[in-house]
């Protein structure tokens, strides 16, 4: 089961929900949406408190928090029973608890395209070809051979990329990515990805 957490800031900026009606709320939750796919016109947040007579900062303090709700439920694929749970931490009104699931069942998958589309993105090695170079013979034998390693790297953004090595930096290098790769297996990793997504 996974439960998004909220800080105490959090929770009571969103506890102001349960002073709210049905209709106001589920227009706050409307407004956090927009925020999220970045439709957000200060201005809109402005009218809306005007309009529902409520203080400016209150609400703008709500939509932010509703939206650390909707992207963290997005980032982590919450299923209805942990969305519901994350939710009770706030104890909102059973109509508003239906309009928060409503909204993220609905948004859910806009929501994972935007956050996908906001990632870091990272080529990743399509195919690499190598090649050892040796001068086997010169005109001085004093030299001895010393072989060299041209790499051919080929990325998943169609770019090409030629290099060259001797033994001791393919060594290096190959050591370098043994100790990356034994770190991405670690729990601190787990716990930073899961985040970055």
């Amino acid at each position: 089961m996974v439960i998004i957490y909220f800080n105490n800031e959090q929770k009571e900026d969103l506890q102001f929900l349960q002073e709210l009606s049905f209709e106001v709320g589920s227009k706050i939750v409307q407004v956090s949406i927009d925020f999220f796919q970045g439709n957000y016109n200060p201005k809109l947040l402005q009218n809306v408190s005007t309009k529902l007579n409520l203080p400016q900062l209150k609400v703008e303090r709500c939509v932010y928090a509703l939206s650390y709700l909707f992207t963290e439920s997005s980032k982590l694929s919450l299923s209805k029973s942990d969305f519901l749970e994350s939710v009770n931490a706030i104890s909102p009104t059973k109509e508003i608890e239906e309009c928060l699931l409503e909204s993220y069942q609905k948004n859910c998958e806009e929501m994972r395209r935007i956050l996908s589309e906001m990632s870091l993105k990272l080529p990743s090695i399509d195919s690499l070809q190598w090649r050892l170079d040796v001068q086997i013979s010169s005109r001085r034998t004093s030299n001895e051979a010393k072989p060299v390693y041209l790499l051919k790297l080929k990325t998943s953004d169609n770019r090409t990329v030629w290099f060259q090595a001797d033994y001791n930096e393919l060594e290096s290098m190959t050591n370098q990515l043994e100790i990356a790769l034994k770190e991405s297996k670690s729990q601190h990793y787990k716990r930073i990805k899961k985040y970055i997504k």
